[in-house]
């Protein structure tokens, strides 16, 4: 039971529009610098952002290579853990637990006492095994009734805490990157594969699970209805036949006319006996057949918590959505004279592979590993990026460039009718080396980015600066803003390390200004640039 509330903080998914996969390359340099590198990228570094910045490298770059570059990042935007901390904390599900055992052993004693007293509802009777049954009666219906108060604080409860999971997105993403490029103004050349795969998904409260909970709160106070009921027939019943006794026994005519009196009203007691008798014995409430507002999870059956009552069978779903972009692309790059200005343009032909897994599981089913490739559908095709970029200022310390990456729309629906689109993303960044030693760098999305799947969706803006410490250590920091959503502020830092330009290692991180549990992320890369 406990486990399966827990799962049931229910996951089930609305319906859901088209999603676009994300412009979030994985370099180590430029998440440092806030997610920069449409104008800032460095040699082989520039295929993941712009091809056309191959042919800007300095000329004293003939060489360079990546391998590896990990990154990965992970979102929790809307606090789903810290909900899911204090959702365990007060123990919601544990005090529902108690509050079904709490009502289970009065139910129990009641039922036993049900047909000893229907035995003794006659003249007959043995009047201390009755006295005995309606006195265990009656004790056990107080203690379902307060079990009952107790059961409608628990369920509320534990529904309230649920609601606090509802909607919630979570989201997270990994990625791995190698190239080799051949900078150079006349041509340019790069080869790069990389992998890049997000996730998502959201918890929703299943409402019918919702319902269910609120219904064992309704049906025992309908229980307790029918116990009080009975209780009370079965009391004046036991009360009429002590009269009945005590007045037979009497030696004057008025006792032995009050015995006669009350003897000839023992039949309706008994027939309100019988019918309160046969309401209890047959009260049902819930499951096939029922009402629609009983719900279809049966609760009572034949005056008896239903088999498996106290195990609930939920109707949430698990669902996660994971996308795996994979690229082998190829950069060529070069620069024309335009009116005397240089202008580089690149091109990035690539062949692509996206696999969507769109994995769906009942929360009350056996989780299977083998079983996720089921939900996959996978597709390959080609696509291509197209950048331009041109440096300015006296000594062409400046760099403006542009991007439209994935210039050739693509789809694909997975198992469960969730659409995922590559779609052309416009990206427009500039750089500015000051006093030769800081590079300075800002980017911004020209066109919204729609999410994967329960995100917010994406259009970022952002500034980065790097200081070249003597060419041997680089120290980073940047920000970065989603202006297509709020609270999505994030900054960053990094350092890299390339002694004697004969390698070098990056490490790059960032996180939410807010609250660093909020979205967090990093990459580490080494390469060798010559």
């Amino acid at each position: 039971m406990h486990n399966k509330i827990l799962l049931g903080a229910a996951i089930s998914i609305a319906a859901m529009q088209a999603a676009a996969v994300p412009f979030a390359p994985t370099d180590a340099r430029a998440m440092a610098m806030g997610g920069t590198g449409v104008a800032s990228a460095k040699t082989v570094h520039s295929v993941q952002f712009n091809p056309s910045l191959l042919s800007s490298a300095s000329e004293s770059d003939d060489f360079g290579l990546l391998f590896p570059q990990i990154g990965g990042y992970f979102s929790d935007e809307n606090e789903f853990i810290d909900s899911a901390d204090q959702f365990v904390e007060d123990d919601f599900v544990s005090a529902f637990d108690s509050a079904i055992t709490n009502i289970t052993t009065p139910i129990d004693n009641i039922q036993s006492q049900i047909s000893v007293i229907d035995a003794n509802s006659d003249e007959t009777a043995d009047l201390t095994v009755l006295a005995t049954a309606t006195g265990i009666l009656a004790s056990n219906s107080i203690l379902l009734t307060d079990g009952t108060g107790q059961l409608t604080v628990a369920t509320q409860n534990l529904n309230t805490g649920l609601a606090t999971l509802s909607q919630k997105a979570l989201r997270g993403g990994i990625g791995f990157g190698a190239g080799i490029a051949i900078p150079s103004k006349k041509f340019s050349v790069a080869i790069s594969a990389n992998n890049s795969t997000t996730f998502s998904g959201e918890l929703v409260v299943a409402q019918s699970d919702l319902d269910t909970l609120l219904n064992y709160t309704l049906a025992t106070d309908a229980y307790a209805g029918s116990v009080s009921s009975y209780a009370t027939a079965s009391n004046e019943i036991a009360v009429m036949l002590s009269n009945i006794e005590t007045l037979s026994q009497g030696t004057t005519a008025d006792q032995l006319e009050g015995a006669r009196i009350v003897d000839e009203d023992l039949p309706a007691k008994q027939t309100a006996l019988a019918t309160a008798s046969t309401d209890l014995n047959s009260f049902t409430y819930g499951g096939t057949g029922r009402p629609a507002s009983e719900g279809t999870t049966p609760i009572f059956e034949n005056g008896a918590l239903a088999s498996g009552a106290d195990s609930l069978t939920l109707d949430s779903e698990a669902h996660i959505i994971a996308v795996a972009l994979s690229e082998v692309a190829l950069s060529i790059s070069r620069e024309f004279d335009f009116s005397g200005r240089q202008v580089a343009i690149g091109i990035t032909p690539k062949l692509q592979r996206i696999d969507v897994y769109d994995y769906i599981v009942s929360v009350d089913s056996e989780v299977d590993g083998g079983d996720i490739s089921d939900f996959g559908t996978e597709k390959n095709g080609f696509n291509l990026d197209i950048g331009a970029s041109t440096r300015f200022g006296k000594i062409e310390q400046g760099t403006v460039g542009i991007v439209v990456k994935n210039l050739l729309s693509n789809s694909l629906d997975s198992i469960n009718g969730q659409t995922v689109e590559i779609k052309p993303q416009v990206r427009a960044g500039v750089a500015y080396q000051a006093f030769g030693w800081v590079n300075l760098a800002a980017d911004l999305d020209l066109i919204e980015n729609e999410p994967v799947a329960f995100e917010e969706p994406s259009q970022f803006f952002a500034v980065g600066v790097e200081a070249d410490v003597f060419g041997f250590i680089q120290l980073r920091g940047g920000f970065r803003t989603n202006i297509a959503a709020s609270g999505q502020q994030v900054v960053s830092g990094g350092v890299g390390i390339s002694p004697f330009s004969l390698f070098h290692m990056d490490l790059g991180l960032y996180t939410n200004t807010s609250d660093p549990k909020k979205e967090v992320g990093g990459v580490f890369e080494f390469g060798v640039d010559w």
